[in-house]
Formats: C-alpha cells, sequence, structure tokens
C-alpha cells in the first residue's frame, strides 16, 4: 500500500529536508497504535506522504491536526481526500504548512474539560534534539505523549545513563533535559531497510510520556545549571561551578548534605540527583 503512494502520486524524497519514507504497513500501522487514540487530539508531525495519517484517520479521533512544511505533499494530500482515499469527514481535521519549530500548539478542549494532546511524528533526523525541546521546553501548551520515530543514536543517547562505564552510572546532557519532563520508552526497533530511501542509520520509534514530577524547579534555572554542568566535561563538577564564580565552601556543604562526592563529575548523576541539586543551589 504505502510504496504504491509513492509510485502513484510519483513522490520522490527531498534531500534538503531530510525525507526518508517509512514504507512497511506494519510497521506504519504499529506506530499508529502505539497510544491509545481514541477521542484524542493527536497532532501529527512531518506526515509526508500520508500513509500514517491514513491510519490514524481509521481511528475514532476527537481530532487530527497535520504539521507539514513541503507544500507538494500538502496537495497530494488534498488531492488523496478529494478522491476519498481518505476520508476525513469523522474527524476535526486541519492542515498547517509550517515548519514545526514555529508551531506551538493552541490549547485543545478535550471531552474531559482539560486541553491536552498527542504528537506522532516522523521527523527527519537532523532536527530531533530542536524538536524535542521545542515540544518539551518552548510550548507552553506540552502534550500528554509523544511517539516519535528518529534515528537509534539518539535513543542510544537517551538511555546512557543505563550503561555502566568505569563502574558508575553515565549521563548525557539530552538525557538529563528530556528526562525532567518525561519518561521515555522504545517501543519498535525500525531497520534502515523499511525506508525509501533507505537511510545510514537504524531507527527506533520511541513514546515520551510527560510528567510533573519536578514542575518546582523552573526549566529557566535548570537549564541555566545544564550549561554550567556541562561547560567543562573533564573537570570535577565542583570546580564547574566555582569557575561559574559560586562559592566552594557552600558548594561542597550541599554536595555534603546530598551525598555527593565532591570528586563527582557531570555525568555521574541521575536526573533526581540532579534536581535535588539545582534545587538546593537556587537558593545561593
Amino acid at each position: 500500500m504505502s510504496e504504491e503512494i509513492l509510485k502513484k502520486y510519483k513522490i520522490r524524497a527531498k534531500k534538503n529536508l531530510g525525507q526518508n519514507f517509512l514504507v512497511n504497513d506494519e510497521i506504519i500501522y504499529n506506530i499508529a497504535n502505539i497510544i491509545e487514540t481514541e477521542d484524542k487530539n493527536i497532532i501529527e508531525v512531518w506526515p509526508w506522504y500520508w500513509a500514517l495519517t491514513q491510519k490514524l484517520l481509521e481511528q475514532e479521533l476527537e481530532s487530527l491536526t497535520l504539521v507539514e512544511l513541503d507544500t507538494d505533499m500538502i496537495k497530494i494530500l488534498e488531492d488523496r481526500i478529494e478522491l476519498w482515499e481518505l476520508d476525513t469527514t469523522n474527524t476535526n481535521f486541519e492542515i498547517i504548512n509550517i515548519d514545526v519549530l514555529r508551531y506551538h500548539p493552541q490549547p485543545l478542549l478535550s471531552k474531559e474539560g482539560s486541553y491536552k494532546y498527542s504528537v506522532i511524528a516522523n521527523i527527519p533526523y537532523y532536527i530531533t534534539s530542536p524538536i524535542l525541546t521545542h515540544f518539551l521546553y518552548k510550548s507552553e501548551n506540552k502534550p500528554e505523549e509523544m511517539v516519535i520515530l528518529m534515528q537509534k543514536d539518539v535513543w542510544d543517547k537517551i538511555t546512557e545513563a543505563q550503561i555502566i562505564k568505569k563502574w558508575k552510572v553515565r549521563s548525557s546532557v539530552i538525557w538529563l533535559m528530556i528526562a525532567k519532563k518525561s519518561y521515555v520508552s522504545e517501543e519498535l526497533f525500525v531497520w534502515k531497510e523499511n525506508f525509501i530511501p533507505a537511510p545510514k542509520v537504524q531507527s527506533s520509534v520511541l513514546l515520551f510520556t510527560t510528567h510533573d514530577k519536578f514542575s518546582k524547579i523552573s526549566d529557566s534555572q535548570f537549564l541555566k545549571f545544564i550549561k554550567i554542568w556541562f561547560s567543562s566535561s573533564r573537570k570535577k563538577l565542583v570546580k564547574n561551578f566555582v569557575n561559574a564564580w559560586l562559592d566552594k565552601e557552600k558548594i561542597l556543604k550541599i554536595f555534603e548534605q546530598l551525598d555527593i562526592s565532591e570528586n563527582c563529575r557531570w555525568e555521574e548523576l541521575n536526573i533526581e540527583k540532579w534536581c535535588n541539586l539545582v534545587e538546593e543551589l537556587i537558593k545561593l
């Protein structure tokens, strides 16, 4: 089915937009069913040639908003709707032609009376981190969940905290930023041969479930200290703070209070330790 759509509409991937079309129908079906979509507001980002859109429209959604930058793809979508290849009559349906990094979801009123939505996206690999930052940090109205197909290397970086290296738990910048805002799990592994054209790397489908576990620490304060923490990855954490004009004796006292070694480096702390540390540092 998916490859037939590409052939029928003579669709060619645009390298400048980082397009790689997933053409395995079983995987597309599985992506559409990772989260419960019934009566939900779904925002599909970079739907491209609309194979996943078709699967989503077969479900009982409250609304489906498509965010697509490629005007050629939007024209194909409109043609498919006109030919009744896609049925949008039973869903609140909208197409927004915009760069996703400039798109800020407006509050969508759910049947429960609260403003909620979920994101499903097959995003270009070169803007993976900016999109995660956009929805988790820059959007005032954050999603409940995000199902995102991305390069597996990013998943590996996110999960570096689970890798034992030199007998210590290691963390990474992207992992800390994501862990403050969401829980994440790998739902599917996707071989590169399932794409046209095939990318150079393997892919993963990740599920991000947002939370407010660390909401008492503002994002701006958290990101401020992240910048200090990672200013020099080879130095001890205490030295980075001292270099940022924080009082060494006060820092050491906080470290002792939180049971953190004064020889600790930035990659050795988990998200709970990081947030506890920020909470104390902002009091200085």
